[in-house]
């Protein structure tokens, strides 16, 4: 019952985007992850699907992933964490890295990794490639954090992005003009796909760290984690 109160929290906060929310069979869709990945989702997310469902929430603020039968315009979960790209970055899911069930309209990827037997919640930054711990789990993310409003997403930089660019449609990112990996700031956005946005941000991370090795300096190591 706690758990199903912290759930109407975090609706009362960022509540469904009409037509662009679904109910999720979290059960169904942990054990295709499972059966996939080869890693074990987490009870908390499953109850999550369950509870809250995928789609669009909060104005757009959060988008969790759903599955292919939800029919929705953004990613869905299976093939969004199979693609090619992550192994760029980082091991697979059942190797210690890390799987993305959400994001945020900048395409900042919220997700879970196993240490232990604990599921550590962490959001990654495509376009600086940062990594941040976001709580003691995920049970403490979704349960007691998730319950307010900006606390993923910058206000005043979603704010600014609505100005520049207009809505975010179903999707899609908003992208810094200039990445910041090529000195780039959060003055300026333009809007790109999911998948040609985050592709594009680690193929430009790797051209720093290929200039980097070329140089002779020890390059940025993706997946240290900040609190």
């Amino acid at each position: 019952m706690k758990r199903d109160a912290s759930y109407k929290s975090f609706l009362a906060a960022y509540p469904p985007t009409p037509g662009q929310a679904r109910p999720v069979d979290g059960v169904s869709l942990a054990e295709a992850i499972e059966e996939r990945f080869g890693v074990a989702v987490p009870a908390a997310l499953q109850l999550f699907w369950l509870r809250v469902g995928a789609g669009v929430f909060g104005g757009g603020e959060i988008y969790i992933f759903g599955d292919a039968g939800s029919e929705l315009a953004g990613p869905e979960v299976l093939a969004w964490n199979a693609a090619s790209w992550w192994r760029s970055v980082y091991a697979p899911p059942k190797d210690g890295g890390p799987f993305f069930f959400g994001q945020t309209p900048f395409g900042d990827q919220l997700g879970f990794r196993w240490q232990g037997t604990v599921a550590l919640p962490e959001l990654f930054m495509p376009d600086t490639m940062e990594v941040f711990l976001l709580g003691r789990d995920l049970d403490e993310l979704l349960g007691e954090l998730l319950i307010a409003p900006g606390a993923l997403c910058d206000s005043e930089r979603l704010a600014r992005a609505i100005e520049q660019c207009g809505p975010l449609p179903p999707g899609q990112h908003y992208t810094p003009d200039v990445s910041p990996l090529r000195g780039g700031t959060d003055e300026s956005f333009h809007v790109e796909t999911a998948v040609a946005h985050v592709s594009r941000a680690i193929d430009e991370w790797e051209v720093v760290q290929a200039r980097t090795r070329s140089a002779g300096s020890v390059g940025v190591s993706v997946g240290a984690e900040q609190s």
